[in-house]
């Protein structure tokens, strides 16, 4: 089911955006994004699903600054400048040139520790990408400022047969985050570089695959704006359906897996995070005991809990 959303009305709002933001544009001398804007009926159970959108026409501009965080290449050693120049050399014999700087795991770990210098990083590039082999690891060292903003960086495999193609895909496709907090979400479809025509195909095809994506379909999303960052959104789809109608389907709670890395400052030695966020160095070929998966209870009972005490020493009793 779609939304029925038709080509000419596409047209009509990006011609009606475009003259909302010419003057802006001219005076900044960038190119503005467009972004899509909807709204559901329901909020799906949900937390941070990310919803992949292939677009005829890639979102990628001259300007665009990007940034790759790298897996090291010689976890013993301090120095990551060797991790550095190995992927800049990989990069450069697979023809990708829109990489604008590479940041090793080792250097993010030891020079955007502050919690300053990760907001900085934060808004130092408009694209982060990741390789696919610490992409777990990144949550606990980029933060709130990264995760929280939805900055999260896009996985991308460096041993694909076809890297610059991997790079290229990641690049001028988009995504969209789906939090489960709120009713709206937001995502990139297109910028003022492209055609009318080329910006009408991105946004068609954007709609189509975010209403396959959405729990509740068509159903469920109840408007659609276009907007760039600091303009009004002009609405181009509304639907006065009740929240009745919506049937989101049941979704199952997904078990968090301990993660284990190694650590440099212990020799042989290994860290573990466990799901409740619990840290602890073993020595290689160990593992932790169970208990390292309870959390540690500290301080007196909570009111509750001696409520519960006394009604069941009274059953006792009686």
């Amino acid at each position: 089911m779609s939304l029925g959303v038709k080509k000419n009305e596409v047209k009509q709002i990006t011609e009606a955006l475009k003259k909302l933001t010419k003057t802006s544009d001219e005076l900044l001398d960038e190119v503005a994004d467009i972004n899509l804007q909807f709204t559901v009926k329901k909020i799906p159970k949900l937390t941070n699903k990310t919803i992949k959108i292939k677009l005829p026409h890639g979102l990628h501009k001259k300007n665009t600054e990007v940034c790759l965080f790298v897996k090291d290449v010689d976890k013993k050693s301090r120095e990551h400048e060797l991790t550095s120049d190995h992927f800049k050399d990989l990069l450069k014999s697979k023809g990708v040139t829109c990489i604008s700087e590479i940041i090793p795991l080792k250097s993010l770990k030891l020079e955007y520790k502050p919690y300053e210098a990760k907001r900085n990083l934060s808004q130092n590039f408009d694209l982060y990408l990741a390789d696919s082999r610490i992409v777990r690891l990144l949550p606990s060292l980029l933060g709130k400022s990264f995760y929280g903003r939805k900055r999260q960086p896009v996985q991308v495999n460096l041993k694909a047969n076809d890297l610059k193609k991997e790079i290229t895909n990641a690049v001028n496709n988009t995504r969209c985050i789906i939090t489960g907090r709120g009713p709206v979400s937001m995502v990139r479809v297109a910028h003022f570089d492209l055609k009318t025509t080329q910006i009408v195909e991105n946004v068609m095809s954007a709609l189509e695959q975010l209403v396959s994506a959405i729990p509740g379909g068509a159903v469920n999303i109840r408007n659609v704006y276009l907007k760039t960052k600091d303009s009004m959104a002009l609405p181009l789809y509304v639907s006065m359906g009740s929240n009745e109608e919506v049937n989101l389907p049941v979704t199952k709670k997904t078990k968090k897996e301990l993660v284990v890395d190694e650590i440099t400052t212990v020799e042989d030695g290994k860290v573990e995070i466990t799901p409740t966020g619990f840290v602890k160095v073993v020595k290689e070929g160990q593992t932790s005991s169970k208990m390292t998966f309870k959390r540690r209870r500290t301080g007196k009972k909570g009111p509750k809990s001696q409520k519960k005490k006394m009604k069941l020493n009274k059953a006792k009793k009686t």
